[in-house]
Order: structure tokens, then sequence, then C-alpha cells
């Protein structure tokens, strides 16, 4: 285990997650107001970045974007990345899993920002600090965001221009049951459905009918509606939650919250929670808590499920696309590190849950004073560089990668670099 306090309770971290493969993801980050790239293969490696505001705002924090969630695709030669009051597109020479397979991001740095609202949106939603969360289908086939108060509104991702007439208001607020206080928003892997978290629901809204059409296309919303917290509060002797995000992996959905309020500790961490669905009956049921406490301090400790512990201020959850296991990616804001919680054997067994493993890729050492220090020895170094020097360079193939240490040496450099256990 890694016990360890949370930090202050800021909101202010690793607050989008996108994983560009089963190595590579992409991090919005607001406290630095940066896009990364961490490698999770390399101990939490920056191995690329774009800072989202004009350096001329470096100190200015009311001028930075704040970005709270990303998405891509793999043929998307953009960047989706939106905050609380504006979408934005940003330009890519190539789509990032071409970087990927490259293992050269460098060309990231140099890409453009752009505000990005579609003509077809009405201007009453820009700007009112009610956009959540982006989902974009990995075939590039349909994008969404959601909008807290406004519903779900629909863009081309291949094709991203004001006049696009792809781009509609296709989810008003009470449509297909779907209420306000919208959080989440993740397409299953299938593409067949748009997972939408709210407050104290889940909504499974269908994307392609009998026909293989999608309902929202000709304005027909359908969606099956999950009660969250009617579900789950039996595990709190009743206590009221509140849930964040939602992903769904074969017939399990995983499911992020913790209970509004804690006699343990005015900042109790999150936890998730796993339901199941049952195709006789079809209906999801059966919460059981996987990870986390959901009613002690906010914390960051690693190990079982059970012993495992995560800040208070968690904002999504992504699956990493792995054919080898199950693991899902919680972007853990004031901890400033990524979370992996490996469910793996309960997916595959059915049960099991006591076997849920959760692990930290650190990622955030020294990158504020690295962007942000105008003395040296900061002005001298880019992220990639401190990433080097603080040991993440141990990751390169051939004999030159190779070391020996006795187990105590092993034990204390790994978790000084963070790249695992001995």
């Amino acid at each position: 285990m890694l016990p360890a306090l949370a930090s202050a309770v800021t909101g202010r971290g690793p607050r989008g997650v996108h994983p560009i493969n089963d190595r590579y993801i992409a991090v919005a980050d607001s406290s630095i107001d940066a896009i990364l790239i961490v490698d999770g293969n390399q101990g939490g490696a920056v191995v690329g970045h774009l800072v989202l505001h004009d350096s001329s705002a470096d100190d200015d924090t009311d001028e930075w974007l704040n970005p709270v969630s990303l998405a891509s695709c793999v043929e998307c030669k953009h960047i989706f990345i939106n905050s609380n009051s504006m979408l934005y597109a940003i330009a890519l020479d190539k789509p990032l899993i071409a970087m990927a397979e490259s293992h050269d991001f460098s060309s990231l740095a140099k890409s453009s920002v752009r505000p990005y609202w579609p003509e077809n949106w009405s201007s009453k939603y820009k700007g009112d600090g009610n956009l959540r969360m982006i989902s974009v289908a990995y075939d590039g086939s349909s994008a969404y965001v959601a909008h807290a108060k406004g519903g779900i509104f629909s863009f081309d991702p291949l094709n991203p221009s004001e006049s696009n007439r792809r781009a509609k208001h296709v989810v008003h607020i009470g449509d297909a049951d779907i209420g306000e206080d919208i959080n989440g928003l993740h397409h299953t892997r299938s593409l067949r459905n748009l997972v939408i978290t709210r407050n104290k629901y889940v909504h499974i809204l269908k994307l392609l009918d009998d026909d293989g059409k999608n309902p929202l296309d000709y304005g027909a919303p359908e969606a099956y509606k999950l009660a969250l917290n009617y579900h789950c509060n039996s595990l709190y002797d009743g206590e009221e939650m509140t849930f964040m995000d939602t992903v769904i992996i074969n017939e399990y959905a995983f499911v992020m919250g913790h209970p509004k309020h804690s006699s343990k500790s005015a900042h109790n961490g999150v936890a998730l929670y796993r339901l199941t669905w049952y195709e006789d009956d079809e209906v999801w049921s059966d919460c059981v808590q996987i990870a986390g406490s959901g009613l002690e301090e906010a914390g960051w400790v690693d190990g079982s499920g059970r012993e495992a512990r995560f800040s208070s201020t968690p904002h999504e959850i992504a699956v990493l696309p792995s054919a080898e296991m199950h693991m899902i990616v919680v972007g853990d804001v004031d901890n400033r590190a990524l979370r992996y919680v490996d469910v793996s054997i309960p997916v595959e067994t059915h049960d099991q849950t006591e076997k849920v493993r959760v692990s930290t890729v650190p990622y955030d050492e020294d990158l504020y004073q690295v962007l942000y220090q105008k003395e040296e020895p900061w002005t001298n170094l880019d992220v990639e560089q401190v990433m080097e020097q603080d040991g993440k360079s141990y990751f390169h193939s051939g004999i030159e990668g190779l070391y020996s240490m006795n187990f105590d040496t092993a034990q204390d450099e790994c978790s000084r670099v963070g790249i695992g256990r001995v």
C-alpha cells in the first residue's frame, strides 16, 4: 500500500482522462491548464504536453481555460476539450493514435486551440458554466457533449466546422425521462448506447435501433433509467448519495460516487460500485462496492479495493482499451495522479469483487514549476526533460535499460519513481 492523505480540496488536477491506447493516456489537468500525454508503462512519464493558454496569461489564472473533459477518436485530427463554459477544438497534424504508434508526441505542443460552438447550438447555453463532459465514438461516427441543465448536444468530430449540420441539440431536459444535473457521458464500446450519469441516476441512451439507425438523428431519444441512489444507498443505511460518472464493461456498470454526507469526514473520498445486468429480467441491480470507502476521509492509498482510498474530487473515469485486462482509469483530481483500478477478475469470474486491485500512476513531479516558475533551474527545463531527470528515463530498450540492485534499493527506487512494486 501507499498510504497518504489527499491534498487540500481544490478540485484542480487531472479532471479529464482519455486513453489513447493501452499505454498512453491524454489528461486534461486544470491545475496547470494543460493537456498531458502520460505513459502508463513508464511510471507516469509525461511524453507530450500542450499548454492551453497564451504565455502572456501564465500569471493570470482567470485567463486560463480550466479544462474539465477531453476526447478524440482514431481518425480524428482534433482533440475536443471543454471548460464548464466553452467547447474547444485543438487541431493536430495527425491523430493521437498515430502519435502513440510512433511514440512521438512532440508536435502536440505546436497545436492550435480554438473555441468551437456550432451554429445549430443555441447561444443561451454558451458561457453559462454548465458544460460537463465530452464523449467521442472511437471510430468518429458520433460525438456528444453534456450540458448539466440543457441536455445533450451532438457534433461531427471528423469535420468540426461551425456550419456542419450534424451538430444539433439532440436531447432536451425531459426527453426520455432524462432530467437535469448531468455529470458524466460515455459511449459504450459497442457504440450502441450513450451512458449518461446524473447525480442519482444513469440513463443508457440508445444510439442504434433495430433498423441500424440512430434514434437521435430523427428526434426520438429512448433510454433505460437506472436509479443509482435506490440501488446503492443500502450500502450506507439509506444515506443519500451522489454520483459522478459511469462506464460499462460487458454486463457490468461501474459507477463512481459517494454519500453526500459522512459522519466520519467533511471531505469523504469517492468509491467505485458495480451493478450487474440480468438479461432474462432486463434489469440492472446488485450494487456492490468494489473500491474506496465512500465514508472515510479522502486519502491516497493503493492496494486491494477494500484498502484503497481516493480523493473527494474525481470527475471522470475511463476504460483502458486492452485485450489483456479490464482496467478503469480514475483521474484522482486532488491527489494529482491517475489511479488504475483492475477489475479483470470480477469481470471474468462474475464474482470475487474482493480481488479488485488499485495502483497509482503518478505524473505530477514539478510540472507547475517547470511550466510557470520564471527562475533557474526551471527556466532551462521542459516537462519531458524533468521526467527523465526524475528517473523516468529507465524505460528504454537494450542492454542500457538493465540495472542491478538489491531488494531494499530496488524497493526504494520503485517507490521514488512510482513504477510499481518489487
